[in-house]
C-alpha cells in the first residue's frame, strides 16, 4: 500500500485523455510491482 500513497491520490492532468493515460501509467507502475513481489515457483520431481 505504501507504493500506491507513492504514486499520489490526485490526477494531475486536466483534460480527460491526459487522465486516462496517467491511470494507465500508474495501473502499469503497480503491475510492474505486483509482478516483482511474486515469488517464482519450480516443481521438482
Amino acid at each position: 500500500m505504501h507504493c500506491i500513497k507513492l504514486l499520489g491520490d490526485k490526477l494531475s492532468a486536466r483534460n480527460f485523455q491526459s487522465q486516462v493515460n496517467e491511470i494507465h501509467a500508474r495501473v502499469a507502475v503497480l503491475n510492474k510491482f505486483m509482478e516483482l513481489g511474486q515469488p517464482h515457483t519450480q516443481v521438482i520431481t
